[in-house]
């Protein structure tokens, strides 16, 4: 058989599908479980720095602080979020960075700093789009009552 007509995946390659895997597996728990997605999502997080895939290193550190968040872990989860931040504004990703701060907003308002609380949702009110970012937004259902 030829090689050039089938093509064994390349270390790269099943990094990049695995990579992919995990994402899609880290969203599709913090839908439903935001306990059990932390772990997917540190999984992702360390494939996507070895691979340099900076976007999905940004959204493995968010959905790893998001869980965090849900479990209780108020300053871990604002340190993993302002990776993501980090991260979003590099690859210039409004929508995350409106995510980033939303939910550091709401770690502050967890561990009783009404003022950064405000402060960082401030923040994120001043996307031009912030109520589209929103609505889109499934991950924030869980924290609807703060």
């Amino acid at each position: 058989m030829n090689t050039l007509s089938n093509p064994q995946p390349t270390p790269s390659h099943s990094m990049k599908h695995r990579l992919e895997s995990l994402l899609s597996q880290a969203w599709q728990t913090l839908g439903h479980d935001p306990n059990a997605a932390g772990i997917p999502a540190r999984q992702a997080e360390h494939l996507a720095r070895q691979s340099g895939d900076n976007h999905a290193w940004a959204q493995s550190l968010f959905i790893w602080g998001v869980s965090v968040l849900y479990e209780g872990g108020g300053h871990e989860a604002i340190t993993l979020l302002c990776r993501a931040l980090a991260v979003y504004r590099f690859v210039g990703d409004e929508e995350g960075q409106w995510s980033c701060l939303s939910a550091i907003a709401k770690a502050w308002h967890y561990l009783g700093d009404a003022e950064e609380a405000v402060s960082s949702q401030a923040a994120a009110n001043a996307f031009t789009h912030h109520e589209l970012f929103e609505t889109a937004a499934t991950w924030l259902d869980w924290f609807r009552e703060f």
